[in-house]
């Protein structure tokens, strides 16, 4: 079961789209399947790009519509919108957790 709150399912579409991409190019360059399933570099290189989409997407989607609200009984400030999230997780937050990732898939398929 997927989770998320406002645009934060982008996030999953961006790791699948680029990875997708990312098999697709590999196979049409190396002729098959065979170098896509024996390699995590490219997967890796492709979680780099999602990394980045997610973090411009998310902090643009964080920034925009983010409306401040005064409580006239307290006088306390509640800010809302702005909460794209995905697995309880803010749709920017995931660009290092992907960046992380990748780097990690790429490391250990070069050593």
């Amino acid at each position: 079961m997927i989770i998320w709150t406002g645009k934060g399912f982008l996030v999953a579409i961006f790791v699948f789209g680029c990875s997708l991409a990312a098999n697709l190019i590999t196979n049409g360059t190396t002729g098959g399947d065979e170098y896509w399933e024996s390699h995590r570099w490219p997967f890796g290189i492709s979680l780099l790009v999602a990394a980045a989409l997610s973090w411009v997407v998310g902090q643009y989607l964080a920034s925009r519509n983010v409306r401040t609200l005064v409580d006239k009984a307290t006088g306390e400030e509640v800010l809302i919108g702005g909460d794209h999230s995905l697995f309880f997780i803010r749709a920017h937050w995931w660009g290092p957790i992907l960046g992380t990732l990748g780097a990690v898939l790429i490391i250990v398929d070069c050593a």
